[in-house]
């Protein structure tokens, strides 16, 4: 019985990794919009450098800060209902804004968007599949502090 705890929380502890995982890729891109917009317009909006503008990265650059700030907060807090779901439509969000750009706006090449793409496509599945697993049945667990008994073993003499 004490292996079913331990195993739910290393699936707990995998989606709270990979969305500190992505965290830390979407910090990149936070850096180049701030201190390098050149960089940033070239990496992302290469088939339309004459629209990109340093505002426009330092918006997309605020975005991306907003975007990491809540996947470092979801993975602390996994069971919570209301922050799993703001991190998951952050993703839907990411995933619609670059299929616009390649697909609608041409602005930013299936090269460019791929990283993105993937990674959005993989949250969205991830984070969709275990909504209810994660926001109900691991948020009722007791913490990683609190001890996990089962009814039958506590007698006393």
């Amino acid at each position: 019985m004490t292996d079913a705890p331990r195993n739910i929380t290393s699936r707990t502890s995998a989606l709270s990794r990979w969305l500190q995982f992505v965290a830390f890729l979407r910090f990149f891109s936070v850096i180049l919009g701030y201190f390098y917009p050149d960089t940033l317009s070239e990496n992302v909006f290469a088939a339309a450098l004459d629209q990109a503008t340093p505002l426009q990265s330092r918006t997309f650059a605020i975005w991306t800060t907003t975007s990491c700030m809540l996947c470092l907060l979801c993975a602390r807090n996994i069971g919570n209902r209301q922050l799993y779901a703001a991190t998951f439509g952050s993703f839907v969000i990411a995933l619609g804004y670059f299929v616009l750009e390649h697909v609608v706006y041409e602005t930013v090449p299936m090269k460019r968007a791929m990283q993105p793409l993937v990674v959005a496509s993989i949250s969205i599945m991830w984070m969709g599949a275990g909504f209810n697993y994660y926001t109900e049945y691991v948020h009722s667990m007791p913490a990683f502090s609190e001890e996990v008994t089962t009814g039958g073993d506590n007698k006393t003499d």
